[in-house]
């Protein structure tokens, strides 16, 4: 037994605490998937997204992802990072624009294209 319950232990490698943690989808980022992609609006809005911001800019980074599959596969979406451990779990990715409310897609191979 380990009694010395004030001694930390690390568990997992030390990360920045302060990222956002997984959230709904940013406007921008639904309105292009159902609009330009013809996606379905009902599954679109179930899925998560994990944001980064760029430092000193309204351009944030994000990763699109599904929360059922990831509770499926047993894995834990924290932050942006996480889905480093899946890359399988990112079904769309990319940049937009906070304030212009704009967004730019590196969509998977395979996906089919904006027009």
């Amino acid at each position: 037994m380990n009694w010395k319950f004030w001694e930390k232990r690390e568990a997992e490698p030390a990360q920045p605490s302060n990222l956002p943690k997984p959230q709904e989808l940013p406007d921008p980022v639904g309105r292009f998937l159902v609009v330009n992609l013809k996606l379905d609006p009902d599954v679109i809005w179930n899925y998560r997204a994990v944001v980064l911001r760029e430092e000193g800019k309204s351009k944030r980074l994000f990763r699109v992802f599904d929360p059922a599959q990831a509770k499926a596969m047993n894995i834990r979406v924290r932050d942006y990072y996480s889905l480093d451990q899946a890359p399988e779990l990112i079904l769309y990715h990319g940049v937009y624009n906070k304030s212009s409310g704009k967004a730019e897609f590196r969509l998977p191979e395979g996906t089919p294209e904006a027009a």
